[in-house]
């Protein structure tokens, strides 16, 4: 899904960037200044692109805290938390249905969110 150039120029210049009358020596393009920065826009986002391309599933790490590895859990209550949290889940889901202010439904889900990954570190 790879942008036509003159439609990747065309976006910098719609956000304030300057088009110089200098050319980038690998594709030809016009260089342009971007927040004080002199740079190739075109080669920039062909960069990013075969970037984002490259980050498959298979490169992705899962950085676990200090707080959630297995050693830091309480085990011996573990069970009737887990079933407290679910009760808990469950109620912070019909309250975010039936909110109609944006920042109450924002914190609502912020606050199953938590739920979750609080039940998650303790079934480890």
């Amino acid at each position: 899904m790879t942008k036509n150039p003159e439609d990747i120029m065309t976006g910098y210049l719609l956000n304030g960037g300057k088009m110089l009358s200098e050319i980038c020596p690998k594709c030809g393009a016009p260089l342009f200044e971007v927040k004080g920065k002199k740079m190739c826009v075109v080669c920039q986002n062909t960069a990013d692109e075969e970037l984002v391309q490259q980050k498959s599933p298979e490169n992705l790490r899962v950085i676990v805290p200090k707080y959630a590895e297995a050693e830091h859990v309480p085990s011996p209550a573990a069970g009737s938390i887990t079933t407290e949290l679910d009760a808990l889940i469950l109620e912070l889901c019909s309250r975010a249905k039936s909110e109609t202010e944006p920042d109450r439904c924002l914190t609502i889900i912020e606050c199953i969110r938590t739920a979750a990954e609080s039940k998650t570190i303790l079934s480890r």
